[in-house]
């Protein structure tokens, strides 16, 4: 199985194909353990109903498109944050922490949507370039 890492950084017609069709519930997990999280704590931040991960891990069936994506936008931010940070508990602890250029949100609580992942990724190119918020 491919990571959730190496497929975010694939072309852009390849990961929309992987997304549309739905990924394997198990790179969520990937993400979690990356990032010393419970499946439970990710799938709440993410907007993830536990019970549908649960189910989908049952029966082998792939993830919703909107859940796909979402994990794609997580892992896209992991590595982009591997840039700045030593370790992926540095980065899950950096996610969990409020950030006054997020208007005193956590990175994390943005993730759910498009948008603030945008203002998330922002952030961390700004601050790879040394241009501190």
């Amino acid at each position: 199985m491919q990571s959730a890492f190496s497929l975010a950084e694939r072309p852009v017609p390849e990961v929309l194909a992987r997304i549309r069709r739905g990924l394997p519930a198990s790179m969520f997990d990937q993400i979690a353990a990356t990032l010393g999280l419970s499946t439970s704590v990710l799938a709440a931040k993410l907007g993830i109903a536990r019970r549908t991960l649960i189910r989908k891990h049952g029966t082998g069936a792939p993830l919703s498109a909107e859940a796909s994506e979402k994990v794609l936008r997580v892992a896209r931010i992991c590595n982009l944050a591997r840039a700045l940070f030593a370790t992926d508990e540095a980065i899950s602890q950096w996610l969990f922490k409020a950030d006054s250029a997020l208007g005193n949100a956590a990175p994390i609580d943005l993730l759910d949507t498009e948008l603030g992942a945008r203002e998330v990724e922002a952030l961390v190119r700004s601050l790879s370039h040394g241009q501190f918020v």
